[in-house]
């Protein structure tokens, strides 16, 4: 869990960078992991931080929601008040700051930066480095409003029920239902083409027990936005039970009379994959399938060639 001066860092970052006013849960899921868990815990370190804001001068709005939200209060910063705007910093005066945030990576330069409107989205010390998309407010407000929305996305149109956003190392997804692949997807925001078109409210509806942290993968190699996949890996005997314990029993496909294994790996997100394959140097070999092959040895490939 992150420190209270870096979740402050990150709090004030998020409620800057929102169009529609965040409830105290959205906030929490957002900055996943950096609230305690627990109904009190959690509600106990954001009335701290919320006192905090206030008495550093810190613009926090709140308002009372109505609709599907009747009663609960959101809250959002005023960025007109809360950035010293009228310095004027020439962009290679914002690039110095940023560079000597960087340096110290301390979060409370980081949080003097913020104030002097520099750049968030480049700002490495910032946990939730909040990248700015022109996507992401409409897609929050899609799915509060329960809006279908629709997008390119690796060349083909999507149309998707969009149940929840989610920052993940530096990256924001949308999960929802695919209306056209007929199941739940997560598609990452930046990756999104052409124009968000948002449909009516009230399109569909979220399913009372869908938690977005339990439906996004956390293994790196399991990430993607398609299906997951999954390769066969040769494990040599030297590596062969470290993988075992690594993986699991239950991913040994089949073991050879050498003591080599065979084990069945996700590979969805195929950077991850290469990563964690080539941590096994030459004792592991990519049976199938046979794109994945091929995927890898292009890399191979490419790499020698750049040599």
């Amino acid at each position: 869990m992150a420190d209270a001066l870096e979740r402050i860092t990150n709090l004030v970052a998020l409620l800057m960078e929102t169009r529609a006013p965040l409830t105290q849960q959205q906030i929490v899921d957002e900055l996943e992991g950096q609230y305690p868990t627990g109904d009190a815990a959690q509600r106990g370190a954001f009335e701290r931080d919320k006192a905090l804001l206030r008495e550093i001068g810190v613009p926090l709005e709140s308002e009372v929601l109505g609709g599907n939200d009747a009663g609960r209060t959101a809250y959002r910063i005023d960025r007109d008040r809360y950035e010293l705007a009228d310095l004027h910093l020439a962009p290679d005066e914002q690039a110095a700051l940023q560079l000597a945030v960087a340096a110290a990576r301390l979060a409370d330069a980081q949080f003097g930066l913020l104030k002097l409107g520099g750049d968030r989205s480049s700002a490495p010390v910032v946990v939730a480095n909040i990248p700015e998309l022109p996507a992401l407010p409409a897609l929050r407000e899609a799915s509060a409003a329960r809006a279908a929305v629709s997008f390119g996305y690796h060349g083909s149109p999507r149309r998707l029920h969009p149940y929840a956003l989610l920052l993940r190392e530096r990256f924001w997804y949308v999960i929802g239902h695919d209306v056209d692949r007929g199941e739940v997807r997560t598609y990452r925001v930046d990756r999104m083409e052409g124009e968000l078109a948002v449909g009516e409210a009230g399109a569909f509806e979220r399913p009372a027990d869908f938690d977005p942290r339990a439906t996004f993968p956390t293994d790196p190699k399991m990430l993607g936005d398609e299906p997951a996949a999954r390769a066969e890996v040769l494990v040599d005997e030297p590596r062969a039970a470290a993988i075992e314990r690594e993986l699991g029993a239950a991913a040994v496909v089949r073991r050879l009379p050498d003591g080599a294994v065979v084990v069945e790996v996700p590979c969805t997100n195929l950077d991850a994959f290469r990563s964690w394959l080539f941590g096994l140097g030459e004792h592991a070999e990519v049976l199938g399938p046979a794109g994945v092959r091929s995927a890898v040895v292009e890399w191979l490939q490419a790499m020698a060639g750049a040599r």
